[in-house]
């Protein structure tokens, strides 16, 4: 069958995690880099983080913290009254407020479980979608970049075409 899945070769192929340095210029101007400068140009080496592609558990904990913000807050505003102030702080200071859009919310989950290196925080993400939303963009589209790709798959090469067996002379 023509364009068929290989079922078997799917079995038996070993899948590991695609991953990819991504460098960040933009924090390097702003004068976040680890390194000294260069005595030639005078510019910082660019920032450079190890992100990861998403797995389909982890797409789904992403959407379901961001969602989870939302019953926070109407939870809060039930339990504590007049404290749901100090709760909507909180959120807001998580990305998670009632005031942060959902596809921000969801982005800024999926940033957090896809940066490997350095190990962010939520609160470290949200700093940087507000500070640096050009570099936090870059970040969130190579993650998703690498989640479509899907994993890196060690399968078995077939034989290429039909050869003959050539007889000893």
């Amino acid at each position: 069958m023509s364009g068929g899945f290989d079922l078997d070769a799917f079995r038996k192929a070993k899948l590991s995690t695609r991953e990819e340095d991504v460098p960040l210029p933009g924090l390097a101007a702003a004068g976040f880099s680890g390194e000294a400068p260069d005595p030639g140009t005078g510019k910082a080496p660019p920032v450079v983080f190890r992100v990861r592609g998403l797995t389909a558990e982890e797409l789904a904990k992403a959407r379901t913290e961001a969602d989870n913000s939302k019953l926070l807050i109407s939870v809060s505003e039930r339990l504590v009254g007049s404290e749901s102030e100090k709760v909507q702080a909180i959120l807001d200071a998580l990305g998670m407020g009632s005031a942060t859009p959902a596809s921000l919310r969801l982005k800024i989950c999926h940033v957090t479980h896809g940066v490997v290196e350095p190990a962010l925080t939520q609160q470290d993400v949200v700093k940087l979608a507000d500070g640096y939303p050009v570099e936090f963009g870059i970040l969130a589209e190579r993650i998703y970049d690498l989640t479509g790709q899907g994993k890196i798959a060690k399968v078995k090469p077939k034989p290429s075409g039909s050869t003959t067996e050539s007889k000893q002379a």
